[in-house]
């Protein structure tokens, strides 16, 4: 019987967010995850016998993991949460009157009442500065304490004895039970990296690893990949060389890795899946076995958009010898997409389904063994599904392990799995995960400025270079791997967006400006100036709510400017998320109603959707379908249309009430999910009456 061999590889990773000349983290996500997914992802794996599985684990992470284990840890939020209430400075106040919201609505503030009732009363206020005046000294610790236990994940939840036994009390915290929280925190965080190691040495998992910073390596030692991998990329205009930087990165990552866990790791996954013939050239050199990226880099080195070769071994050969080689996986793009970014808004039996579904027919359509590469983000997606991802994982681990044509099994395993066909590669054209190509790090204005002053600023430390004693050279290369981290130049631009962004843009800024001052000089006064044109709060939101009713005539055409004036509007361009907006098809959705209908306009890709899209609209108790045609159709009080944009009527009133979301489908398959992480409410959204006037 042929098998199919599903490959989960779970990228752990967040940057390097500590100032080191101030010694302080600057943001605490990695503290948060630590309590809600770095332990749980495992640890869902190892509760269904036979499941295996690959995590990436990158050393700016994990190093940062070890430094939580100390109570005493100097991180921004954590020190303001280990004072008393009262002896909190104002702007401390204020900082944790924001940040102690920073939790998903549904599933992590919601199912604790005390939580959600802060949250409203948050919401009453303008800003941060008026909520924190009307917080008392007990609803603060409340609110401590229960962003705490919001963040704690399932494993905490049922073998933590005083998270449960905090839940269970639901408010009137003291300050002694908040600090023997923040203790019990730190002694379980470090259990996260002797729990990793401990199911390595089973054979239940593999772990594999990043360049220290997650760097663009910088765009795989020679900038000029950006235009190779995309031609029309802008490139600054630079001069020095920092491919030595890369492999630094490289063998700092391994040596950091092998004295974590005992032994040198067998395989990357490169930052941002980018990857170049040189780099991983340079790694096989190393000792590294395999590594993984996109499946559109196998689709550019191919010169075809063959499916099936994802579903084979590939063996990139860097000599005609054949001497030298390294396994190279490719991730199913959507199979991937749909656990990150999908699946978390549908019922766990139906998108594990979907996904069995999906397996089956790849395995059906193969002629020999295949094997499927599932790679995905493993921290940020978790929180918009129900349970933390419990119940999905739950159940899409106890299937697989029942269906007796799959097995799973890590990277590692699968690169000897002789049973699958194998390609020969003797060139690999550069490239990321996004695309194929370098323009999320690179292209974009304020991309290309931050590359300048990352450049300009070595020109100026290699002239000192020579005079610096090596204890400050060291300190000083290390601001340079860290600023090379992928994470920057992912934020600035238009592509993605944080509510963070001016405390990435700081400090980005930061690590460049410490080079600087360890060499005893004034950092040049552009240093100083945010590199991102506006805050976030200048740009445009993802969500603009209705300022009037409309009443628009559908025909797929916006006949005036007055025809949607008045209406919301979503940006999915800006929404938050950390997805590849250039796979998505609907770019907009504008939204409002009267006193009869409700009205939606999705504006994109229309003209290649027609024939062969579907929009579905679905709330809890019902859905609609709607066939994207250039010809209107009406069906009783619904009718929609497609043409320059596609346009949709219907009753208002069976859906003004509740929480409603769209999917795209193009020719039967998930194509999008409209918006990806949250819900529609209109009738949360009528503040009409805040826009009359006279």
């Amino acid at each position: 019987m042929k098998q199919t061999t599903v490959n989960f590889l779970w990228h752990m990773h967040q940057p390097y967010y500590r100032d080191d000349l101030s010694c302080e983290i600057v943001l605490p996500w990695v503290f948060l995850h630590a309590l809600k997914d770095y332990y749980d992802m495992p640890w869902y794996l190892s509760q269904v016998e036979g499941i295996k599985a690959t995590f990436n684990l990158v050393p700016s992470l994990l190093i940062q993991l070890r430094a939580y284990e100390d109570f005493e840890v100097r991180d921004k939020l954590l020190i303001a949460l280990r004072k008393e209430v009262s002896a909190l400075r104002e702007e401390q106040k204020h900082y944790l009157a924001e940040h102690l919201f920073y939790a998903n609505v549904e599933h992590m503030i919601k199912p604790l009442p005390r939580y959600f009732a802060l949250y409203e009363k948050r919401l009453s206020f303008a800003s941060r500065e008026e909520a924190a005046a009307q917080f008392s000294d007990q609803e603060f610790l409340d609110l401590e304490v229960l962003y705490l236990l919001a963040w704690c994940g399932l494993y905490l939840r049922k073998h933590n004895t005083l998270v449960a036994q905090l839940l269970e009390k639901g408010a009137g915290y003291s300050q002694q039970e908040k600090i023997a929280l923040l203790k019990s925190l730190s002694e379980f965080i470090a259990t996260i990296i002797p729990f990793y190691k401990k199911l390595m040495d089973e054979g239940r998992i593999e772990v594999s690893t990043t360049p220290f910073n997650h760097p663009i390596s910088p765009l795989l030692l020679d900038i000029e990949n950006g235009k190779r991998a995309n031609p029309s990329t802008p490139i600054p205009d630079v001069k020095g060389d920092l491919s030595g930087d890369a492999v630094i990165q490289t063998e700092r990552a391994i040596d950091y890795y092998t004295k974590l866990f005992g032994h040198k790791p067998t395989g990357f996954w490169p930052a941002e899946g980018a990857v170049s013939y040189d780099f991983l050239k340079l790694i096989r050199e190393r000792g590294i076995l395999w590594a993984a990226s996109d499946e559109e880099i196998l689709y550019k080195t191919l010169g075809k958009h063959d499916k099936q070769a994802i579903y084979r071994r590939n063996r990139l050969f860097f000599d005609e010898d054949a001497k030298e080689s390294i396994a190279l996986f490719f991730r199913d793009h959507a199979l991937s997409d749909l656990i990150g970014f999908t699946y978390s808004g549908w019922e766990a039996e139906k998108a594990v389904e979907d996904f069995i579904g999906r397996i089956e027919t790849i395995h059906r359509e193969s002629r020999d063994d295949t094997i499927v590469n599932v790679i995905l983000d493993g921290e940020n997606a978790w929180e918009y599904y129900p349970n933390n991802a419990f119940d999905f994982f739950s159940l899409l681990y106890n299937k697989l392990v029942e269906l007796p044509w799959c097995e799973t099994a890590t990277m590692g395993e699968s690169m000897q799995n002789d049973k699958v066909p194998e390609t020969t590669l003797t060139h690999l054209e550069p490239g990321s995960w996004i695309g194929g190509n370098f323009n999320i790090w690179i292209g974009h204005k304020e991309k290309n400025r931050a590359w300048e002053l990352i450049y300009r600023t070595r020109a100026d430390y290699e002239k000192r270079q020579s005079q610096l004693d090596a204890a400050t050279q060291k300190r000083i290369l290390k601001e340079f791997l860290i600023a090379e981290s992928s994470d920057w130049f992912w934020w600035y631009g238009d592509d993605h967006h944080t509510a963070e962004m001016a405390t990435f843009d700081a400090l980005f800024r930061k690590h460049l400006i410490n080079v600087y001052y360890l060499m005893q000089e004034t950092p040049p006064d552009d240093l100083f100036v945010p590199i991102a044109a506006e805050t976030e709060a200048e740009k445009n939101l993802f969500l603009k709510e209705p300022t009037s009713e409309i009443s628009p005539f559908i025909d797929g055409r916006i006949v005036n400017f007055f025809e949607w004036l008045g209406a919301g509007e979503m940006d999915l361009e800006q929404e938050l998320s950390s997805m590849n907006m250039e796979d998505f098809r609907i770019k907009k959705v504008l939204f409002g109603w009267d006193e009869q209908h409700a009205y939606f306009a999705m504006q994109g890709e229309i003209a290649e959707l027609v024939g062969r899209g579907e929009i579905i609209l679905q709330a809890p108790e019902r859905e609609y379908r709607f066939a994207i045609g250039n010809t209107p159709v009406q069906q009783g009080d619904i009718r929609y249309q497609a043409g320059e944009i596609f346009e949709l009527r219907l009753p208002k009133m069976p859906i003004y009430g509740e929480e409603i979301r769209f999917t795209l489908m193009v020719e039967g398959k998930i194509a999008q999910q409209i918006p990806l992480y949250s819900k529609i409410a209109l009738e949360k959204m009528d503040h009409l009456e805040l826009y009359w006037f006279v």
